[in-house]
């Protein structure tokens, strides 16, 4: 069957050399032909940048820019901005993650059978082995006008209260076309800044199409990282999820369906607090049980915080929910930090 679209498929690289081979290697092995690989080495200190070049030397349709580093978002930036003219779409892979041979073609017939302006699939998230430990699977559908603006686009916002109804905020496991991206000047904001920088991307990115697919497609493999972010202390979380709260509610004012995108971020926020409160523990801070406390007191007491839940229909969370925001509103510091330690927030 002749092909329609010339993909290029980005690739951050940062001292991942241990898995970049396996990365490269899914991508070229893919049953529709790719465009273009290109490998943005993010200032590498590991030999992933010299493994780069022995690939882009290998192999004819991989390409490598080197770049000091400055996070995952700007080595995205990077990319888009090293395109070749006559790429027309753009696909974003995580360095150390891998892709089903099926993937590509599968999401590619669905944009060219359609028309679409991009496509969202779904992923399998495996450990180290390989092995899966969680799915998440998409509706096969097409989405335009109302259902776009209203139903679809609020869920890359979050779940509403009910359910757990949300589009992950990752670019990972989508196909995007180089004129809108180009049209629109679309770039993501740094993660250092902006700790969902995908969000804002994809978002942004939807409110420029007139028609998106999605696939029940589950061919992109996510590396879990159990050293990554449920194991690594960072201090400025809290204010960084209220950053991104107040960044989110800026991008969605005046949409077709702002009332329900703040909904669903407020729900998201609760999420990344849960996120903030399990970091505090021992393990993970290096902090004393009394300093952990005195943390999440201090983030439970917040007025930011408290205006949020405030003004959120807590009664129609499921009881989980409902009681770990009941906690936050309570500042119920000491029942939170055994929660936490317990793995059970």
């Amino acid at each position: 069957m002749d092909q329609k679209l010339n993909i290029t498929l980005i690739v951050p690289v940062y001292n991942v050399r241990r898995y970049l081979e396996q990365c490269v290697r899914s991508i070229l092995e893919q049953s529709y032909s790719i465009f273009e690989v290109l490998l943005v080495d993010d200032g590498s200190t590991d030999g992933s940048g010299e493994l780069c070049d022995r690939l882009s030397s290998e192999n004819d349709c991989v390409r490598t820019v080197h770049k000091e580093n400055a996070g995952l978002g700007f080595a995205r930036n990077t990319g888009l901005d090293n395109l070749c003219p006559e790429s027309t779409h753009v696909m974003f892979v995580d360095s150390d993650d891998w892709l089903e041979s099926d993937m590509v073609e599968t999401l590619a017939r669905a944009i060219e059978d359609t028309g679409a302006d991009c496509v969202l699939g779904g992923f399998t998230k495996r450990d180290d082995k390989g092995s899966p430990q969680f799915e998440f699977k998409l509706e096969d559908a097409v989405w335009e006008g109302d259902e776009l603006a209203k139903r679809f686009i609020p869920r890359v916002c979050g779940s509403s209260p009910e359910m757990s109804d949300s589009i992950p905020m990752s670019v990972c496991s989508s196909i995007f076309a180089t004129r809108n991206i180009n049209e629109h000047i679309l770039r993501f904001p740094s993660e250092r800044e902006v700790i969902s920088e995908d969000f804002v991307f994809k978002y942004k990115y939807l409110r420029t199409s007139n028609k998106v697919v999605t696939t029940s497609n589950v061919g992109y493999s996510y590396r879990t990282n159990l050293s990554s972010l449920t194991t690594s202390y960072r201090p400025d979380r809290f204010d960084a999820s209220l950053f991104f709260y107040d960044y989110a509610l800026r991008l969605v004012a005046d949409s077709p369906s702002e009332s329900e995108c703040v909904l669903r971020l407020k729900k998201t926020l609760f999420i990344n607090i849960k996120m903030c409160i399990s970091q505090e523990v021992p393990r993970v801070s290096g902090k004393s049980r009394r300093d952990a406390c005195r943390a999440i007191h201090n983030m439970a007491g917040d007025e930011r915080l408290m205006k949020v839940i405030n003004d959120y229909p807590c009664e129609r969370l499921r009881f989980k929910q409902k009681a770990f925001v009941q906690l936050l509103r309570h500042q119920a510091a000491n029942v939170l930090y055994m929660a936490a330690v317990k793995g059970v927030i």
